[in-house]
């Protein structure tokens, strides 16, 4: 992993969602293990600010029998690694915690022979990603057109829009965005970029998407270059193919009895993680619904209203 890390990677104040329910979860699978069962770990597939991690070791702490097992912490975003190893040093250094700079999809080449025991992904952008100045996430900021979780690997942003069709961009806008305007913003994105006039910045990129709403649009509670932005970021992050690369290698690793806990913020993720969970071969569900945050957490933090939580306890 490249050393230099972006000045801006502070101290995480991402707020974790569901974060009792998910750790409950996660250690009943723990507690549910047959006492002769061999030391296993349950992976945080997305690291990110740690806080969930955090709650699941404090409960792992509080009955010393849980600490065979270990948590592994995955993120591919080197800015998540670097505030972690800082943040959970005592527990690096204990063993209860391993922190590996991965994409989650690629989480089984760290088992080292371990049963997996539980798992968790928390899928989507973190608070610490969009609040960033210099990631390019969000469109408040003057941001480079970059978009990359992992910022030493992959193509900025920028790059793609200089090189894709049209109809390439109409699609991505379409298909990860749901975007009605999809193919209006396209062609005025490629229209600016034959005049050379293609946008540098993210503020500058969401003003031109914006220009080709009806003004009576441009200024309701969402900003009109909001799901255009989080196509861009599924499509140059290849978000639903990570999901889909855990689903179909890393979730058949989920030892028996296993439980598995995914947090999701729109319907494409969510309907991959439904459709696979509701296999009644392979998956127990406590619940068939998703599980949701009640008023009062997303009153604390508004990012909660669109999370689904789906949990299942694997049976073969």
């Amino acid at each position: 992993m490249n050393s230099t890390i972006s000045p801006d990677f502070g101290t995480s104040h991402h707020i974790p969602i569901l974060l009792e329910p998910i750790a409950d979860f996660l250690i009943a699978g723990l507690r549910s293990l047959p006492s002769e069962s061999p030391p296993g770990i349950i992976i945080d597939c997305t690291l990110g600010g740690g806080g969930h991690t955090a709650r699941i070791l404090e409960k792992m702490n509080e009955d010393p029998s849980l600490l065979k097992h270990c948590v592994l912490g995955i993120d591919q975003d080197p800015q998540a690694i670097a505030r972690n190893l800082i943040k959970f040093e005592k527990e690096i250094q204990s063993k209860n915690l391993e922190v590996v700079h991965s994409s989650f999809s690629e989480a089984i080449q760290h088992l080292k022979g371990r049963p997996i025991y539980g798992l968790l992904a928390d899928l989507g952008i973190s608070s610490d990603q969009i609040d960033s100045e210099t990631r390019g996430f969000s469109f408040r900021f003057p941001a480079p057109l970059d978009m990359r979780m992992n910022i030493h690997s992959g193509t900025p942003l920028r790059e793609r829009l200089l090189t894709a069709s049209e109809t390439e961009i109409s699609d991505w806008i379409w298909k990860y965005g749901e975007d009605r305007f999809s193919r209006k913003i396209a062609r005025k994105i490629v229209e600016m970029r034959t005049q050379n006039r293609l946008p540098e910045t993210t503020s500058a990129l969401a003003e031109a998407i914006a220009s080709v709403f009806p003004p009576p649009m441009r200024h309701k509670r969402m900003h009109p270059a909001t799901q255009s932005f989080q196509a861009f970021r599924i499509m140059v992050n290849e978000e639903l193919k990570e999901l889909e690369t855990l689903i179909e290698k890393v979730f058949p690793a989920v030892h028996t009895g296993g439980h598995l806990a995914i947090l999701s913020f729109h319907s494409l993720e969510d309907r991959l993680v439904k459709t696979e969970f509701h296999d009644r071969d392979r998956y127990e569900l406590p619940s068939r619904k998703a599980i949701q945050a009640d008023d009062q957490e997303v009153e604390k933090n508004s990012r909660a209203r669109s999370a689904k939580l789906r949990l299942a306890i694997k049976k073969t």
